[in-house]
């Protein structure tokens, strides 16, 4: 029983790890449009991160906590900045997919964190 239950341990593992291929063929027929739709997503994904920055700026000016005057600011700088970069990628993604460029799949381990 317990080799059984290791080999379908196994095989979901395995299919879990695989990645599907990036869908190059179609960015390659039509690169101009790629560039295209990239620049309208970057400009559109920069927008939206200029707001979101800006309500949280204000949000963290009106709640400051006393942890500032202990010399711990660089943290939040830190988390700040990495947050920022995973939604980034986040939205360009979801805007890339929705201008019908498939973006390519990420192994389950790189996505526990999105």
């Amino acid at each position: 029983m317990k080799p059984v239950i290791a080999v379908i341990a196994g095989l979901v593992l395995l299919a879990a790890c695989a990645e599907a291929p990036v869908d190059t063929a179609k960015r390659d027929a039509n690169p101009d449009k790629y560039n295209r739709d990239r620049a309208l997503c970057r400009a559109q994904v920069n927008e939206y991160m200029q707001t979101r920055r800006n309500v949280d700026e204000s949000r963290r000016d009106i709640f400051t906590a006393p942890i500032n005057s202990y010399g711990q600011t660089g943290l939040n700088t830190e988390m700040d900045a990495y947050s920022d970069t995973r939604r980034y990628d986040r939205t360009m993604e979801g805007c890339m997919e929705a201008r019908g460029w498939a973006q390519p799949q990420k192994a389950w381990w790189q996505r526990l964190g999105s």
